[in-house]
């Protein structure tokens, strides 16, 4: 019969983050519960919709006795929560329930037969890769945005993973934009990619989100990432989230990058975020819609509606070629710039009806492809 003690923070941190893996979509009541199963010198946590999220964490403890019970996510993490912040004892009884005891605090809750609870199915003959946390965390941040939320096209509601040999694309678009990050064997602290084939595989966004949260921006650990047909698996640290793939092909999103430009223009990302908050006081009446016209070594960004009025900003910009005036969904814009680490944005353009492509200057692995709005008459 479980028994185990651990400490009320280890506790409650990691019934926090597993509870997330609940879906209030389950008809099986089992599965609104989280599973605890005691064994070897640790206790295992564990919460599944059995669709896009699946996640699985080992919390260091005393192990007194084996075993496993399931008790509903929300009453774990709100008792856990007001526990004071002593060791913390877990007994399973017969009837399912779980016995809380921390220093003078006693809780009895009820929970459902662990046989009931489902999980997903172990990614046997997986195809691995390690990547540093620090580095899938950017990849996210750089694409996720970019995902559609059409359920009618399920399969651009995730991120496409396309794995081949000494690279990994991460891609997601929306039709109206896309973004794409490479990752090779010279991107800083990668190493080898050992992909003998090509794989690709389309991750949830519900998954994706929940590895990014969890994911240490700045550290150089691994994560490791094993996928096989049907599932993919993030694992760092003592925290492994699973999910199924979402089903079908990816667009050949390659057919829809930009071939060619005849005009280049760079502007500082800080000053361009800048204005574009400001016309969008304006612009979110209209759309979200910012013309932009650069000429020499200025770029105007405009928004105009006829109930609200106009707003103008002007800022100091870089083009090669010729003028060029386009219009651009303003948030679209922001959501590229918002992660962006370099001082400038570099523009590739070709006419006010052609997609833009849009990149932080001097980084050839990432690009941003962005179509452009219509730019209406007498604006």
């Amino acid at each position: 019969m479980l028994s185990v003690r651990l400490a009320q923070d280890d506790l409650h941190r990691y019934a926090q983050i597993v509870a997330r893996g609940v879906s209030g979509r389950s008809t099986q009541p089992v599965q609104s519960n989280v599973l605890l199963e005691a064994a070897g010198n640790g206790l295992r946590m564990v919460a599944s919709d059995l669709e896009f999220l699946h996640l699985d964490a080992q919390v260091p403890a005393a192990v007194e006795g084996e075993g496993k019970v399931t008790v509903p996510a929300r009453l774990l993490v709100e008792v856990t929560g007001v526990l004071p912040s002593q060791e913390v004892e877990l007994t399973a009884t017969e009837q399912d329930s779980l016995k809380v005891a921390c220093g003078r605090s006693h809780y009895e809750i009820r929970g459902l037969p662990a046989e009931d609870f489902e999980m997903l199915p172990p990614l046997d003959g997986a195809t691995i890769l390690e990547i540093p946390q620090r580095v899938l965390h950017r990849v996210i941040t750089e694409t996720i945005f970019a995902v559609s939320r059409d359920e009618s096209r399920v399969i651009l509601t995730g991120v496409n993973f396309a794995m081949g040999p000494g690279k990994l694309d991460v891609v997601a678009t929306d039709t109206y934009r896309l973004a794409l990050r490479r990752v090779t064997a010279d991107t800083p602290g990668v190493g080898p990619l050992d992909i003998s084939e090509p794989r690709q595989a389309i991750v949830a966004a519900r998954c994706l989100h929940e590895v990014h949260r969890l994911l240490d921006a700045d550290s150089e650990e691994p994560v490791r990432l094993a996928l096989t047909e049907n599932l993919v698996e993030f694992g760092f640290g003592n925290i492994k989230i699973a999910s199924r793939l979402i089903e079908g092909r990816f667009p050949n999103y390659e057919k829809v990058l930009p071939s060619g430009h005849d005009k280049v223009v760079l502007v500082r990302v800080a000053e361009l975020q800048q204005a574009l908050r400001r016309v969008l006081v304006v612009a979110r009446e209209d759309a979200n819609r910012a013309v932009f016209r650069v000429a020499g070594e200025v770029m105007t960004v405009t928004a105009e509606h006829p109930d609200v009025g106009r707003a103008e900003e002007e800022l100091e910009a870089e083009l090669e070629g010729e003028a060029i005036e386009i219009a651009f969904n303003a948030r679209y814009l922001l959501d590229v710039l918002e992660p962006m680490e370099t001082e400038r944005l570099r523009m590739e353009l070709s006419g006010p009806l052609q997609a833009a492509t849009l990149r932080p200057e001097g980084d050839e692995d990432y690009l941003y492809v962005l179509m452009p709005m219509q730019i209406l008459a007498g604006r």
